[in-house]
C-alpha cells in the first residue's frame, strides 16, 4: 500500500491551478471570439457606407479589409 507523503494542500493547488489555466483558456478562446464578431461589425459597418462616404474618410471599397484590420489593431 502506497502512503501519500504530500501535504493536502499540494492537492488544493493543483486543483487552483488547473482552474486557473481552464479560465486563461476560456478567456483567450472568449476573447477571440469577441474580436472575429468584432471585425464582422466592422467590415459589415464600412462595407454598408456609400463610395463618397469611403473617400471621404480616405479608403476605396478594395481597401475595406485592410482598413478594418488597421483599425481593430488599435484597439
Amino acid at each position: 500500500m502506497t502512503v501519500n507523503t504530500q501535504p493536502a494542500e499540494t492537492g488544493s493547488i493543483h486543483a487552483i491551478n488547473g482552474l486557473v489555466s481552464l479560465l486563461a483558456t476560456f478567456g483567450a478562446k472568449a476573447n477571440a471570439a469577441l474580436r472575429t464578431l468584432q471585425m464582422a461589425r466592422m467590415m459589415s459597418t464600412l462595407s454598408s457606407m456609400s463610395d463618397y462616404q469611403l473617400a471621404q474618410i480616405g479608403i476605396s471599397r478594395s481597401d475595406i479589409p485592410k482598413y478594418a484590420e488597421t483599425l481593430m489593431a488599435k484597439e
